[in-house]
This record gives C-alpha cells, sequence and structure tokens, in this order.
C-alpha cells in the first residue's frame, strides 16, 4: 500500500476526500489529515508519505510554500494539488513546480481514481528502480533485512544469500531501545541520523523491529570496550535529544542464512532490559552468564512462589513509622532480592513494588490520622513504578519519594535505638511484632537487641510487649469495645489465648473488668444525681 497524506483547511473537504474512495483498491491508504500547511510541515517527516493531496491556497502557510519547504529535504516527494478555479494561474506555479498533478474542486470521483492510478504506475517504476539498486538503497536493503528476519523467525524460510547483495566476512545483528524525553515522535529523525553514519558509509544496515532500531553490523563488536565504544558513538549522534538507550548485540556470524541466529539473541538479552544495570550495549556472552547484567534467577524451591508483598509491605511501614532512611534503604533492597526472582517480569516486579508501597502507606495512613494529606502527596510514587526504564531507576526514584516522605513526617529521628523501639511498640500493640523482625528493621542481631531491650527495661522484650497490649486493652474495654474487637486491635487472633493473657494481668476476665468498669461508672453516675 501507498501511504497518503491529506491536506486541506477545510473539513469537509479532508473527511469527503478519506471517504469518497475505496483508497486500499487502488494500492493507496490514507495514512493522516492536516489542517494546516504548519501541521503538514511537522507532521511529513513523521509520516513520510508516498502521495500528498494539498490544498493550494490555504491561511498563513499555501500549499505552494509547504511544497517548496518539503522539496529541500526530500526532492522526490510526489504532490496533487487542489484548486478552484480561481487558482489556476497558482496551479501552473505549482506544475512547474514539478508536482504530480493537479484536482479542480469540487473533486470529481473518477478524475481522481483516474491520478491515483497514473500516479502509482509511477511510484511503481520508482520502487521497481530502487530493487535493481539494491546493493547502494538503504530502504530496499532494510526491506530485505526485515523479511530474512521475520520470516526465518516466523518457519518461512530465508533467501538467498546474494539477495542482500552483502558480501560481509562478518554480520552482527544490535538492537536498541530508545525512550525520547519528551516523546516528541522523531523515531524517523533519529533513524535517518543512523543511516547517514551506517548505511551511507557502508558500514551496516539500519531497520526497524517490534521496540526500536537495529542495525546489521558489518564491524564486530566483540569486547565491552567495541560495545562502549559503539554506544557511545551512538549517543553522540543523537546527542540533540534526551534519549534513554539500551542496546543488546547478538553473536557475529560468517553467513547471511545465521543472521536470525544473532537477532534471537540480541532479542532475548534486550528482553531483560528491565534488569539492566546500566545503560550500554549488553553482548550476547553477558546475557548467557547473567550476572554484570541482570540479577540471577534462583531455582524454585518450596513456597518460593508464595506471596511475599505482606511482609515486606509491614517492614517498610516500620521503617516509615520509625522515620528512618537506613532502615527504608534496607527494606528497598530486601525487596529487589526477594521480589525479583519470584516475578522476573518487569511487569510482575512493577505491580509487586507498587503492592508493597500501597500496603504499607495504608498503614501508616490508618495509625495517623494527621498522615493522610502527606500520604496522598506521596502516593505519586506507587503510579510512578511504572514509568521507570530500569529496576536501578525504580530503586533511585523510590529512594528518593521515601526519604522525602521522611522529612515531611519530621525528619530522620536521632532518638537512641531502644527508645525507638519502645515507642514503636507503644504505638503499634496491635502489629504482629517479633523481636527478630524489629531486628532486621534496626540492623541488629535479635540476640543482641533482647539483651540491650532487657537491661533498658528490666522485661523481656514479649512480655513488654503484652504489658502494653493489656493497657492498651484496657483502655479500648473502657471505651465499650466488645471482648473480640479489643482482642483483635491488640494483635491477639485467638480470643481464648487473649482471655488468659489478659486475666493473668489484670487478675480477672476481659469479662469481668468490664463489668466491673460499667457498674462503677453506673454507680458512680447514680451518686453523682443524689448529690444534686
Amino acid at each position: 500500500m501507498y501511504k497518503v497524506f491529506l491536506v486541506d483547511d477545510e473539513p469537509s473537504i479532508r473527511e469527503g476526500l478519506t471517504t469518497i474512495i475505496e483508497w486500499e483498491k487502488y494500492g493507496f491508504q490514507v495514512i493522516a489529515t492536516a489542517a494546516s500547511g504548519r501541521e503538514a510541515i511537522a507532521r511529513f517527516e513523521e509520516l513520510e508519505p508516498d502521495l500528498t493531496i494539498i490544498d493550494i491556497r490555504m491561511p498563513g502557510m499555501t500549499g505552494l510554500d509547504v511544497i517548496e519547504e518539503v522539496r529541500r529535504n526530500h526532492p522526490d516527494s510526489h504532490f496533487l494539488i487542489l484548486s478552484g478555479y480561481a487558482d489556476f494561474d497558482y496551479a501552473k506555479k505549482a506544475i512547474s513546480f514539478g508536482v504530480d498533478g493537479y484536482l479542480l474542486k469540487p473533486v470529481d470521483e473518477e478524475e481522481i481514481i483516474g491520478e491515483l492510478g497514473r500516479i502509482a504506475t509511477i511510484l511503481t517504476r520508482e520502487r521497481e528502480t530502487m530493487a535493481r539498486h539494491a546493493g547502494e538503497d538503504t530502504v530496499y536493503r532494510e526491506h530485505q533485512i526485515e523479511a530474512l528476519l521475520f520470516d526465518s523467525l516466523e518457519g518461512a524460510g530465508s533467501m538467498e544469500e546474494d539477495s542482500l547483495g552483502l558480501h560481509w566476512p562478518h554480520y552482527q545483528i544490535v538492537l536498541l531501545e530508545m525512550h525520547v524525553t519528551p516523546d516528541l515522535q522523531r523515531g524517523s529523525v533519529m533513524k535517518r541520523k543512523l543511516i547517514e553514519a551506517f548505511d551511507h558509509k557502508d558500514r551496516g544496515i539500519v531497520f526497524s523491529f517490534h521496540s526500536g532500531l537495529g542495525l546489521l553490523s558489518k564491524e564486530t563488536i566483540t569486547s565491552e570496550s567495541s560495545a562502549r565504544n559503539l554506544y557511545d558513538e551512538l549517543e553522540g549522534l543523537l546527542g540533540e535529544w534526551e534519549v534513554h538507550m539500551y542496546g543488546a548485540a547478538g553473536e557475529p556470524v560468517h553467513s547471511t542464512s545465521e543472521i536470525a541466529r544473532s537477532y534471537t539473541q540480541a532479542n532475548r538479552i534486550l528482553g531483560e532490559r528491565f534488569l539492566f544495570t546500566e545503560q550500554r550495549i549488553i553482548l550476547w556472552t553477558e546475557g548467557s552468564e547473567g550476572e554484570s547484567v541482570v540479577k540471577p534467577e534462583v531455582e524454585a524451591v518450596d513456597g518460593a512462589h508464595e506471596p511475599v508483598e505482606d511482609e515486606l509491605a509491614d517492614k517498610l511501614y516500620y521503617a516509615l513509622d520509625i522515620r528512618s532512611s537506613e532502615s527504608v534503604m534496607r527494606v528497598l533492597g530486601e525487596m529487589e532480592e526477594r521480589l525479583v526472582p519470584y516475578h522476573r517480569t518487569e511487569q510482575a516486579i512493577k505491580t509487586a513494588f507498587s503492592q508493597v508501597f500501597s500496603l504499607a502507606f495504608n498503614k501508616l495512613a490508618a495509625t495517623n490520622q494527621h498522615m493522610h494529606s502527606i500520604m496522598q502527596e506521596h502516593s505519586v510514587l506507587i503510579n510512578e513504578v511504572y514509568h521507570q526504564f530500569t529496576m536501578s531507576d525504580l530503586k533511585v526514584m523510590a529512594s528518593e519519594h521515601l526519604n522525602r516522605l521522611i522529612q515531611r513526617m519530621g525528619g530522620g529521628s536521632k532518638d537512641t535505638v531502644l527508645k525507638q523501639m519502645i515507642e514503636f511498640i507503644q504505638r503499634n500493640p496491635g502489629e504482629n511484632l517479633k523481636l527478630e523482625v524489629l531486628a532486621e528493621v534496626f540492623n541488629y542481631n535479635s540476640s543482641y537487641l533482647g539483651k540491650l531491650f532487657k537491661n533498658h527495661t528490666g522485661e523481656y522484650f514479649n512480655a513488654f510487649l503484652d504489658k502494653v497490649r493489656m493497657e492498651k486493652a484496657k483502655e479500648l474495654l473502657d471505651e465499650g469495645l466488645k471482648v473480640h474487637q479489643v482482642a483483635a486491635r491488640v494483635g491477639y487472633a485467638n480470643v481464648d489465648y487473649f482471655h488468659g493473657k489478659f486475666k493473668k494481668y489484670v487478675g480477672e476476665s476481659p469479662s469481668a473488668y468490664k463489668q466491673a468498669r460499667t457498674h462503677s461508672s453506673i454507680k458512680g453516675t447514680a451518686t453523682d444525681i443524689n448529690e444534686e
């Protein structure tokens, strides 16, 4: 199909031309429309149409202005102009510019079909000419490369070696995934830059693939230094844009029939791009070893696929609640260590990280009422997770957000670890608190921390925790909560176990305590009334 670009300032003309003709029937496809000359100029590089049908008179920038501007960089582009009877002098001038013809408004369907047939013949002849000069024409060779790669991968076989017109000693595929900030739709312009540097200098052939650009390289890249040199060159060529670029190189091969194998290797490595540790070109050898590129995948063991997000969310919540940047960084490290081997794919890893952040934030907001506004501001972190290119980027972004959150919460605490622990327990008696978990959060050996805690408080950790929970339970019973509700609020899933703990600590059962406090309250109220 030949690509058609329609340019006219009248919406009725654009819509009419789009619908009145069965474009596909005549070998054409309308790929875009534009309402002004300036819009046409802005989009021409991106669209690269085979034929542009353009109004000769438009406000601001006429069709002639557009043709003249486009022809500076695309002298062989094809144009059909639209004009009214009053614009015939303009039409004659346009013909002198070398346009392919003109159509009078209102456009006659049969007339435009006739013009399309004539121009299709011209375009077909041009493509046949390009095919005869395949060794010199980069566009044709790119199509041949794509056909060789993708037909081979789909099991359709590969073409004969001479069909590419290449007789190189080696062939190597390098794949590039590029993200432009801001997204300026500059793909075709960047591609042209690379073509000038490689195709035009007989160093390789640039082609498109599903997520970026590829290079069939005549020069082999077999060492980290040669990969770095190529990356630096590419970065320099694209320096006018803010490009995040990641690359992968397959193994050099000796015949065009083996190029698909090099492509498969590079594509597999690039599929792990989220776990790349830096922006560079990764070699096929590194991809197989994995250690310098990605975190090694661990073998599944019993329980390896059980969800760990809840546990990590608790640890992150603890670290945030004590306002400890060091603890937050340790938890982020543990999240990477534990979540990446479980989930492995980019989307699954990002989802797991988002879930941990969301659970921790919800818990922090639930236990600190004044935190709601701060939490809303920092909930953007959860969405930002999905915009990160690599695991390394994700960790940097998360650490920056979480450290800012700690500062908003009052900054890192300078109190002693033991004082922080005691305050944390008093704030969170209903959590499933364990000395081992708190020791991880505070970066202490659990046995050593237990001894320090006993020396500081005079009580063992579990005894102190029970005391705090029982005092909190008494408060909740005084507020009128039911026994099973109180048990759950102070961290006891088993009501009978809570009943025994409470009776041992207070000297009577929770029900008896509640009844006595209620009776005392009623009696006190009656006495106050009698005194009045």
